[in-house]
């Protein structure tokens, strides 16, 4: 019993502790996700498994640019970009495991474009 209490208080500061060290991206973070993105592109060219690895590191890195969005107070449409590049990454998994890579092809198309779209928003120039 002690334990589900401590395990429970314990929870909401690891959610917080995720939320602010994912606040934190830096340019190398995006350079490693843009390759992430062309494997994936490749692999789901070549019908190749591999692409479950690169989509689940993309999902997992939009997961981070989400916390790192909703750390600005100005930012909201960052959060809805990065929920959909996480959504486009998690259903690219699904295509690949189920051996569809044309439904892989299309949410790949989708990706790029919520990316851009964020670009052109948020990117620096």
């Amino acid at each position: 019993m002690r334990w589900r209490a401590t395990a429970g208080a314990l929870l909401p500061l690891l959610v917080a502790g995720t939320v602010l060290a994912a606040a934190d991206l830096n340019a190398d973070d995006m350079r490693e996700a843009e390759e992430t993105l062309h494997n994936l592109d490749s692999h789901i060219s070549l019908q190749d498994r591999k692409a479950l690895d690169d989509a689940r590191e993309l999902a997992r890195y939009f997961q981070q640019v989400e916390g790192h969005f909703s750390a600005k107070a100005d930012a909201a449409r960052g959060v809805e970009f990065s929920r959909a590049s996480r959504a486009h990454a998690a259903a690219i998994v699904t295509a690949v495991e189920t051996g569809d890579y044309d439904a892989a092809q299309d949410r790949l198309t989708e990706l790029t474009r919520s990316c851009k779209a964020c670009h052109e928003v948020y990117k620096k120039k």
